[in-house]
């Protein structure tokens, strides 16, 4: 299973979900999902305007963890 790991790439950075989500024009609600794990459905273009505004790779955002 692949999860988005944005917590820890969020807190190494030091942002806040509203730094994230005022930037990438995402939600503080979708922000706080990925953070939390909660959200395991997203398009790969959310991925990528958090990756952008991160200044990371979508790779560095996600990780896989066995079933």
């Amino acid at each position: 299973m692949v999860i988005v790991n944005l917590y820890k790439v969020k807190w190494n950075k030091r942002y806040t979900s509203k730094e994230i989500a005022k930037i990438s024009g995402l939600s503080t609600a979708t922000i706080t999902k990925l953070t939390k794990g909660e959200h395991v459905d997203m398009k790969l273009s959310t991925l990528e305007k958090i990756a952008k505004f991160l200044n990371c790779s979508v790779k560095d955002i996600l990780e896989e963890i066995p079933d």
